[in-house]
């Protein structure tokens, strides 16, 4: 038996003939476990490359920040003992430009979603949890007798539209703890417009500094 799973979704699943022969709880279990395992690989593979995990992305934003000001104290010090400044070099404040961005994407990250679940309902029936990982899985007995594409092919469905229902719970969850998408593309824009005028600025007063610097 083996499942696809790919891009948030369950491509195909391929069941052997030979375990329709089993009781219907078995041969839940054993579609289950094929599906599950297509959700674990997916995870070990690194997960979907479109996926962001919000709170390691802010812990790497941190640390880039981190390293960017101390370079910036570098550079900042070299210039002021070369033209003698005395505490006139512009500086870019990195912490003015990433500090909202990882408030933003910490307020995503902890929004808890390890309760919400996500259920279709049919002749087969599946419920998932984030991860995805597959809670339950319902196959009758007498969808079993539609031979093994066809049960594959329900099984499909099923887990389908418990990841689409699942995705939908999680977006109500994080609109209500006002992480919503329509409001973090809102930040989003509004720090990508701060972080242009600050750049900006910044080669301004370097542009000035320059040009008062005599020989």
């Amino acid at each position: 038996m083996r499942a696809v799973y790919a891009k948030g979704r369950l491509v195909s699943l391929e069941i052997d003939p030979g375990l329709l022969r089993e009781p219907p709880g078995r041969v839940a279990a054993g579609v289950a476990e094929a599906v599950d395992a297509a959700f674990r690989q997916a995870r070990a593979d690194g997960g979907d490359p479109g996926l962001v995990e919000p709170l390691a992305l802010a812990r790497e934003l941190r640390a880039v920040q981190a390293g960017l000001d101390a370079r910036m104290a570098r550079v900042t010090a070299t210039i002021e003992a070369s033209v003698r400044a005395g505490g006139g070099v512009p500086a870019l404040d990195f912490g003015e430009l990433f500090g909202p961005l990882i408030d933003v994407l910490e307020t995503i990250g902890r929004v808890p979603d390890d309760d919400v679940r996500g259920a279709s309902c049919g002749p087969v029936s599946a419920v998932c949890a984030p991860g995805p990982r597959l809670v339950s899985l319902s196959v009758p007995a007498r969808v079993l007798h539609g031979g093994a594409g066809q049960v594959g092919a329900r099984v499909v469905s099923a887990v389908n539209a418990a990841l689409e229902d699942l995705e939908a719970g999680l977006r109500r969850r994080r609109e209500e703890a006002g992480a919503g998408p329509e409001r973090i593309t809102a930040r989003v824009e509004e720090l990508r417009e701060l972080g242009v005028a600050r750049m900006r600025a910044y080669v301004r007063g370097m542009a000035g500094l320059m040009a008062g610097i005599r020989a």
